[in-house]
């Protein structure tokens, strides 16, 4: 790994760990802060279901703002691979989580794939929903804010997902296929090992119903993409952040 992957590493780890939202926080005053902000939270849930992922969006996108700055900024590719493969992840993780919750074996609702080399992937209809099927979508999110931003042409995500399931087992497979200039620091899969155990504390802190997770991910690419309209094509970052998302969902996170 080279010097710069490996000060990116220290940073996410570092500041992603620490500072307000922090799962094991030992300021009593940011304690009291949390409190009072999660039942503020949890009042205007009644009448707003998603306002908790609306306020954690906000807090996700400023932690890996903060955490992936470097000395000329922030790269815009990188942060959005990132949140893509998090979105794109968020969505399996939702599925096993909500199984769990009604006394389901964890992959109950995930079809499970092996291949040749040992790998085993997974795919269903229950985890297209959350990731390119419903209103609040993954894709749906990222599509309208890429819109939002100026994107005219649509996106095939239909040849992402055939892409997908082509290159399952190969080196082709997560790898996102965007210009070199557009080439974000790192890979989809390393942003989840390294960043997902990190984040879900605090995207569990917000969305206690699991099925909100990929909404807050979603909304946090949203505010990227809207912000760095003006550095990179709104087209080519739902490109990026889809071929980030459609081969995370997949992913078999506790293989090595």
């Amino acid at each position: 790994m080279d010097s710069s992957k490996r000060t990116l590493l220290k940073n996410l780890f570092g500041l992603i760990g620490g500072a307000a939202f922090s799962a094991a926080s030992s300021s009593n005053a940011a304690s009291h802060a949390d409190d009072a902000l999660l039942r503020e939270i949890a009042e205007r849930n009644k009448t707003d279901p998603l306002i908790g992922a609306k306020v954690g969006s906000k807090e996700i996108t400023q932690r890996l703002l903060s955490a992936m700055k470097g000395e000329r900024g922030v790269h815009i590719e990188s942060i959005l691979c990132a949140l893509g493969a998090l979105a794109g992840y968020s969505c399996q993780a939702s599925i096993r989580a909500q199984a769990v919750a009604r006394g389901l074996a964890e992959t109950a609702n995930l079809v499970a794939v092996d291949t040749k080399d040992g790998r085993r992937y997974f795919f269903g209809n229950h985890l297209n929903k959350p990731l390119a099927e419903s209103q609040y979508s993954v894709w749906g999110l990222v599509g309208g804010g890429a819109q939002h931003a100026g994107c005219i042409k649509a996106l095939d995500v239909g040849e992402i997902f055939k892409h997908v399931s082509e290159t399952m087992g190969s080196e082709a497979f997560g790898q996102p296929r965007v210009p070199e200039k557009h080439a974000p620091q790192d890979l989809p899969l390393n942003y989840v090992h390294t960043l997902w155990p990190k984040l879900l504390p605090i995207i569990q802190k917000f969305c206690p119903n699991p099925e909100h997770w990929p909404v807050l991910l979603g909304l946090s690419i949203q505010e990227v993409i809207s912000m760095g309209q003006q550095v990179l094509d709104p087209c080519m970052a739902s490109r990026l952040v889809m071929e980030s998302a459609i081969p995370m969902s997949k992913v078999n996170l506790a293989a090595p």
